[in-house]
């Protein structure tokens, strides 16, 4: 009798290290650097979604205030290829404080191929205008809290992207 509750610990303490080791490595956090206003920073979160599919959770703070930004996957290696971070114009806005929350699902090995993750400024408010954008906050995939997304397994040169713009990958000189 006593044996056969050893068993059953045994068995239950496998499945909960497992179950906790699974848990841990299914978020991870990526800083987003400030790049265009002092004070600017944010995180992007990304966890799992189901079967095949990530969730990006994007906080920003120190924002431009009111104002319209757009979520990129970016490679910075031959040229600069850039994919939006979800579905639509990949935009979002700040509040009045400039606090600002972006959420999209995309196919876990969508992020494989990517470097980075950018937020873009849009002054005009227009998130299909790319012209005269700037980036408010740049994220290294890399060097995400956890080994989820391992450096290795990323190619070296994803096919380029169309943008929401031109329907042409490779975008550059923003």
């Amino acid at each position: 009798m006593s044996k056969t509750r050893g068993v059953i610990a045994a068995v239950f303490f496998f499945f909960f290290a497992a179950f906790m080791t699974t848990a841990y490595a299914a978020e991870e956090k990526v800083d987003l650097k400030g790049r265009l206003w002092e004070n600017v920073k944010g995180t992007a979160t990304i966890s799992d979604a189901g079967e095949g599919q990530k969730k990006i959770s994007i906080e920003a703070s120190n924002l431009k205030a009111d104002s319209t930004y757009t979520a990129w996957f970016v490679n910075e290696k031959a040229g600069k290829d850039m994919s939006g971070v979800g579905a639509g114009d990949y935009s979002f806005k700040s509040d009045s404080k400039g606090n600002a929350k972006y959420t999209a699902v995309v196919p876990s090995s969508e992020i494989e191929n990517w470097e980075n993750i950018e937020i873009a400024y849009h002054p005009d408010n227009n998130p299909k205008n790319m012209e005269n954008i700037s980036i408010a906050l740049k994220g290294d995939l890399s060097e995400a809290e956890t080994a989820a997304l391992p450096r290795e397994s990323r190619p070296s040169s994803p096919e380029s992207r169309p943008s929401p713009e031109t329907g042409r990958g490779g975008m550059s000189g923003y």
